[in-house]
């Protein structure tokens, strides 16, 4: 190893002394080294079906360190994208993409669509929504004043998620966000599969919407519907999938608002926006 350097929390940069650069996820306390193996085998189904994805950088890419999994994927060449309208369809087109491969018995079909950050909660969006769940019970009781009014709205706004059970699924990235998009030398690379498999295919689709927000919805659609299109049910219970990621998000802020001097906002997600957004996704589609 020649030199390595911090890109996000947990993820590296590693350049060898033989001129290949890798990239090294370095996983929570808690993330086994056999949901990193699952990792892997997903990335390994993207590269046999030739999907725009990074690719392992090794026969045998998991390993541990300090007790911690570690996944190794080639380093993706390219710049990060801007909000721009040809990278909202980029990200549209490529979760449409996505969402029309065929599954395989093994990692692609594992329960999908949250977040990873909390290992015990990783699985389907409803787990998002435990989460939050739990997040704020474990504030009870201690929530400082200033902080009071926040938690209590989240309170209130918890049972108008929509975990998706029952609506199509698909193979889903969990943050299809622009943050995790690289415009590559021959073309728009999606990254940092963790926790990806089979999920409500809105669940994936909603992170995006919500990062687009309501005036570039048209953007996303018009590269998502090129491949899916959204059914009346999906439609109907988008407003509910989108507040699930809010609310994750948001319990998680509050959370940490209270429990960590280095933290010292807390919010309550805009439910305009919200509604704006799946407002404007039926219009559109």
């Amino acid at each position: 190893m020649a030199a390595t350097a911090k890109l996000d929390a947990g993820v590296y940069k590693v350049e060898l002394v033989d001129g290949r650069t890798w990239v090294a996820r370095l996983f929570v306390i808690g993330r086994s080294a056999a949901r990193a193996e699952e990792d892997a085998e997903v990335l390994r189904f993207l590269d046999r079906h030739e999907f725009p994805a990074e690719r392992c950088a090794h026969p045998e890419p998991v390993s541990t360190l300090d007790g911690r999994a570690v996944l190794v994927t080639g380093h993706v060449e390219g710049k990060g994208v801007r909000g721009t309208p040809a990278s909202r369809r980029q990200l549209g087109e490529l979760l449409g993409r996505l969402h029309v491969l065929p599954t395989e018995p093994g990692p692609t079909q594992r329960p999908a669509g949250s977040l990873h950050h909390l290992p015990q909660y990783e699985g389907y969006p409803s787990q998002d929504l435990a989460a939050a769940h739990a997040m704020l019970a474990d504030l009870d009781g201690r929530v400082p004043p200033k902080h009071q009014q926040t938690y209590d709205a989240l309170q209130e706004l918890l049972p108008k998620g929509d975990d998706g059970d029952g609506l199509p699924q698909a193979l889903v990235h969990p943050d299809p966000a622009p943050s995790n998009l690289i415009a590559g030398p021959t073309g728009a690379v999606l990254i940092d599969w963790t926790g990806a498999g089979q999920g409500p295919r809105l669940a994936s689709l909603a992170v995006l919407l919500a990062s687009a927000g309501p005036e570039h919805i048209a953007d996303v659609l018009a590269g998502y519907r090129a491949h899916v299109t959204l059914t009346a049910e999906e439609l109907d219970r988008l407003e509910g999938v989108l507040w699930v990621r809010a609310l994750w998000l948001a319990a998680w802020q509050c959370w940490l608002a209270v429990v960590s001097p280095k933290v010292t906002k807390a919010y309550v997600p805009h439910p305009e926006r919200i509604t704006a957004i799946a407002a404007r996704t039926r219009e559109c589609a």
